[in-house]
C-alpha cells in the first residue's frame, strides 16, 4: 500500500518531538516532510538562555541533525515558509516554490514574541530572544555594550537577563508587574529572587514599561543609547532585549480559514476545525488555553501520534505544570496556584537569613499550590501530591518540613504523628494565612 503523507509545518520543538513519538510506534506508518521557516535543524529552544551565558554550544543543543532526517526517510525543508495552503485540494506552496500534497497535516508554527508599544524600535541594537540569529545577534552586539535592559521580569527575560550579566555588561530589568514571576512566586518569594538577582549584578526597575528608545547616529544606521520609561526615568542602554511574552502564530492558520482565537483552536483529539489538519504546542488554544511551557506539548505529541498511528481517540487534557529558572545558583520551584483563596489554608516557611522560603496551599485537604525558594529538594515529591491530588490531611502541618521529615515521623512510634502534630502550629480553616517566618530548616 502507499503510504500516505503527513506534513508537518514547523521544525521546533513541538514538531520534533511529535516525529519522535511516531517512529517510536511505527516508523514506516507514513511518508513524512517537514517545512521549518529556520535554516537549521531542530534544536533545542529552552536552552537559549544557557547558549548566551556560554554554558553550552550550539551543537549541544540540537535535536536532530541532518543526518537524523536523512536516517529515518523524513524530507527536511529548512529555510522554506509555508505561503499559502489550498484545503480543497490538500496542497501547500513554500516560499522557495515547493509545491506538496498532503494526506494529513500538522501545524506545529509555534509562536512569536510579543511586541511591546514602544516608539523607536527600529533602532539597531533591540532583540527579540527567540531562535539561534537572535542569540548570535544578541552576543556580537553585546561584545561592544556597556548597558544592556531587558524588558520583562518573567522566566525568559530573567534568563536573559543572566546570560548578559556573565559578560560582564550592567543590565537592569523592567518589569511592568509589582514582583519578579508573578505568575510563578508570590511577593516574598520574588524578593528574595530580585536580592539574588542583584548579587548578580542584575538590577530590577518594577511597575514601570518602555515608553521610548532613543538613539545616536552611526556609520549607516542609527543605534539604541537609552530608554526612558513611562515613569519619566531615562536609563543608559546600548542593548536591549524584549522578552514579555510569546504569541501563537496563526497566521497561516487564518488565512487557511480554519478557526482560530487566540491560538489555532482544537478540540480534545488536536484536531482543527478541519478533519485533515491538527495541530499542537505554542500555536493552538485548547479549551480557551495556551501553551509555552515544553510539559503539556509532550503530552499533545504523545496523544497526536497515537491518533495517526493508531486511529487511538485519547483526549487531552491541560494538568499543572512544575516551572524552574534556569540560573545557576537560584533554585525555585513553582507550580499550581501562587496565591490561593481567602478560605484556603496556606502555610509558609520563610527563613530570611538563608534566603529559603517554602509556601504550600491547601485546599479541601489538597495541594493546590507550591512555591519553594533556595531549598527545592521536596519539589518533586509535592508535585506529585497535587498531581494526583492525593488528601494531605494526615501530614499536615509537618508536611511543609518536606518528605523525609514526614517520613520518619510516621515511621517513630514514639514522636507524635504528621497527623497528630497540629499543637506545633496556630493555623486552622479559619485562619488561612498563618505562617512560620525566620524558621531554620
Amino acid at each position: 500500500m502507499t503510504q500516505p503523507h503527513l506534513v508537518i509545518i514547523g521544525s521546533g520543538m513541538a514538531g520534533s518531538r511529535l516525529l519522535d513519538e511516531i517512529i517510536r510506534r511505527q516508523p514506516e506508518r507514513f511518508k513524512i516532510s517537514v517545512f521549518g521557516e529556520e535554516p537549521h535543524p531542530n534544536y533545542n529552544r529552552i536552552m537559549l538562555s544557557p547558549l548566551l551565558a556560554g554554558e553550552v554550544s550550539k551543537d549541544e543543543i540540537v535535536l536532530n541533525s541532518h543526518e537524523w532526517y536523512a536516517e529515518h526517510n523524513i524530507t527536511l525543508y529548512s529555510g522554506e515558509r509555508i505561503v499559502s495552503i489550498d484545503r480543497s485540494k490538500q496542497r501547500l506552496l513554500s516560499s522557495a516554490g515547493t509545491e506538496i500534497t498532503y494526506d494529513q497535516l500538522v501545524f506545529a508554527t509555534g509562536s512569536r514574541p510579543t511586541s511591546i508599544s514602544a516608539n523607536g524600535q527600529h533602532l539597531n541594537n533591540i532583540f527579540d530572544f527567540r531562535t539561534l540569529e537572535d542569540v548570535d545577534s544578541i552576543i556580537a552586539s553585546a561584545q561592544s555594550s556597556k548597558h544592556a535592559v531587558v524588558i520583562g521580569g518573567g522566566l525568559l527575560g530573567l534568563e536573559a537577563a543572566y546570560g548578559l550579566a556573565v559578560k560582564g555588561i550592567k543590565t537592569t530589568v523592567i518589569h511592568r508587574a509589582e514582583h519578579l514571576l508573578n505568575r510563578q512566586l508570590d511577593a516574598r518569594s520574588a524578593e528574595m529572587l530580585r536580592l539574588s538577582l542583584q548579587e548578580r549584578g542584575i538590577e530590577t526597575l518594577l511597575n514601570t514599561e518602555v515608553e521610548a528608545f532613543h538613539g545616536i547616529a552611526c556609520v549607516q544606521s542609527e543605534a539604541l543609547s537609552s530608554i526612558t520609561l513611562k515613569s519619566g526615568k531615562t536609563l543608559d542602554a546600548d542593548l536591549a532585549i524584549v522578552a514579555i511574552g510569546i504569541t501563537p502564530n496563526t497566521l497561516l492558520a487564518k488565512a487557511a480559514s480554519l478557526e482560530v482565537a487566540r491560538g489555532i483552536v482544537v478540540n480534545d483529539q488536536l484536531v482543527t476545525s478541519d478533519k485533515q489538519i491538527s495541530a499542537l504546542g505554542e500555536c493552538i488554544e485548547h479549551r480557551g488555553e495556551t501553551f509555552g511551557l515544553v510539559a503539556p506539548i509532550w503530552d499533545q505529541a504523545r496523544i497526536l501520534a497515537d491518533r495517526l498511528v493508531f486511529n487511538v481517540q485519547s483526549d487531552y487534557s491541560t494538568t499543572a505544570t512544575p516551572t524552574k529558572l534556569k540560573i545557576s545558583g537560584i533554585d525555585l520551584f513553582s507550580a499550581g496556584e501562587v496565591d490561593g483563596l481567602q478560605q484556603d489554608r496556606v502555610f509558609v516557611l520563610q527563613d530570611e537569613t538563608r534566603r529559603v522560603y517554602r509556601k504550600l496551599i491547601i485546599r479541601n485537604q489538597h495541594i493546590v499550590g507550591i512555591v519553594l525558594f533556595g531549598d527545592v529538594q521536596d519539589g518533586n515529591w509535592y508535585f506529585e501530591l497535587l498531581e494526583q491530588q492525593i488528601n494531605v490531611n494526615h501530614l499536615l502541618p509537618t508536611l511543609l518540613f518536606g518528605q523525609a521529615f514526614c517520613s520518619s515521623l510516621q515511621q517513630t512510634t514514639d514522636t507524635p504523628s504528621c497527623e497528630s502534630a497540629d499543637h506545633f502550629f496556630s493555623d486552622t480553616e479559619n485562619q488561612p494565612h498563618s505562617a512560620l517566618t525566620g524558621a531554620t530548616l
